[in-house]
């Protein structure tokens, strides 16, 4: 079998060294030696760290008005705040600028990138380490390299929003719950990871909620170890655990909401989008999901065509290990719904793929689970051109405009800028969405959607096919 582990296994430092040390320098290229500057609400997270500690505040008056912001943004900014009895308070989550504030005191703008940059390559390794125990260690490294070194990846580790520490805390939250025995350990930090997320971010919420009911399911009917039934203290054990993981979230989503009460006037966990004029659960989930698909800027066809192999990965995962296939549907297919209802499905000035971010690292299990089971010669071939592509876009990263990032018209800057390497008008073979102040925005070359998609479905049957056919000849 294709990607089947080695008779003598490599020690887990070398496989981690071998992997990590491309995404390590790519990620500390981008944060640190890219001249790009900052843009969408990446300033404002930074406002909210600077006052935090400069100032020992929440309220950004001082920042704002002293103009403390100019040793990092060089241009005036827009307030994201709630003006109330004289104060200045942040529209933005708080757990961003506390896990920043670290890295923001001892080098500023600079020290604010490099930790979200560290975070990332952190998030790499656990889901290296997870992958490696579901499906193996050499597909679980070629898929977390293609994850690791993808654009979308690569961009979102240089930018300051919070979806990779959002995808660390999944991860970490998957490896502390997948066990058939949720020890008071692992329920400590399990309880400890949920309580974080919300301060994240609030769409967490779901996944806090999946994470629970996983949690409860796991308490009611995992077994005990036979020793704590023989000394009676299983009950206690389990009552323990369940405490710290499902008292602890539902704690810190109480004093969130006491928080909002007495900051932003309202208990709603959601409070700081209504005061933004956003609401969730407005937007077209069709529109979402074939924007995040198919949108040369935006989306992962125009970015990084390597992580569409998730889908037939899904496929995959299933027909080898349905427990773990049912697992990450219940923790990231409801979040994944939550942000292709948002008016704003691309995630606003950001890097592509940004909404993404957390769930990529759980659908890594189903492109790897994809890899190790390909057999024909031709399925690999096909597979290995869709992940060369990939790597393409990456490599034009220094020379795309903005790095990459969505230019204003909807064009993807890696396109535009791998096609004036090759001297092809890449940009005109990928449907492109425009976003509008008045609307969500409008589509040109829709036509080339369901083309696409038709494109897509084929080599993922000749994929299929090649590979039943070389299983039936054996």
């Amino acid at each position: 079998m294709w990607l089947a582990p080695a008779a003598r296994r490599a020690p887990d430092w070398a496989v981690d060294l071998v992997v990590l040390a491309p995404i390590a320098a790519a990620y500390l290229w981008m944060a640190l030696l890219a001249a790009r500057g900052l843009s969408g609400d990446e300033p404002h997270y930074l406002a909210i760290t600077q006052s935090l500690w400069l100032y020992h505040t929440l309220d950004q008056s001082r920042v704002l008005l002293r103009h403390d912001f100019f040793v990092y943004y060089h241009s005036l900014m827009s307030s994201h705040s709630l003006h109330r009895d004289g104060h200045l308070y942040p529209l933005h989550p708080l757990g961003l600028p506390l896990l920043l504030l670290p890295g923001f005191a001892l080098a500023g703008a600079a020290g604010a990138r490099a930790t979200v940059a560290l975070l990332a390559v952190l998030l790499c390794w656990r889901t290296l380490r997870l992958t490696t125990r579901v499906v193996g260690p050499v597909p679980a490294a070629v898929a977390v390299l293609g994850l690791g070194l993808s654009a979308p990846l690569v961009l979102n580790a240089g930018a300051i929003y919070p979806d990779v520490p959002s995808g660390l805390a999944l991860v970490l939250a998957y490896e502390a719950i997948d066990t058939p025995i949720l020890t008071i350990r692992r329920a400590l930090a399990l309880g400890l990871l949920l309580a974080v997320m919300p301060w994240l971010h609030v769409k967490l919420l779901v996944v806090v909620a999946a994470y629970m009911a996983w949690a409860a399911y796991t308490l009611l009917y995992g077994r005990p170890r036979d020793g704590a039934l023989k000394r009676g203290d299983g009950v206690a054990r389990t009552v323990f655990a369940a405490v710290l993981a499902l008292d602890l979230p539902v704690l810190s989503v109480g004093v969130l909401s006491l928080f909002n009460g007495v900051v932003y006037g309202s208990p709603s966990p959601t409070a700081q989008f209504a005061l933004r004029g956003q609401s969730l659960l407005t937007g077209n989930p069709l529109g979402g999901l074939i924007g995040q698909l198919f949108a040369q800027g935006q989306g992962a066809l125009g970015t990084a065509p390597l992580l569409l192999l998730a889908i037939p990965g899904a496929v995959a995962l299933w027909r080898r290990d349905r427990a773990t296939a049912l697992k990450v549907g219940l923790i990231t297919l409801p979040f994944w719904l939550i942000t292709l209802t948002y008016r704003d499905w691309w995630g606003g000035d950001c890097p592509p793929l940004r909404y993404l971010v957390p769930m990529l690292p759980l659908w890594t299990l189903g492109l790897a689970a994809l890899l190790a089971g390909l057999r024909a010669t031709a399925a690999r071939v096909a597979v290995g051109l869709v992940a060369a592509a990939s790597l393409l876009l990456s490599l034009a990263i220094p020379g795309a405009p903005l790095y990459g990032w969505t230019l204003p018209d909807g064009q993807g800057g890696l396109l535009v800028g791998l096609g004036a390497r090759l001297g092809l008008p890449l940009s005109s073979w990928f449907p492109l969405f425009a976003p509008t102040k008045t609307g969500p925005g409008v589509w040109r070359h829709a036509w080339l959607i369901p083309l696409w998609a038709a494109i897509l479905l084929a080599l993922w049957a000749f994929v299929a096919w090649r590979d039943h056919n070389a299983l039936s000849d054996r």
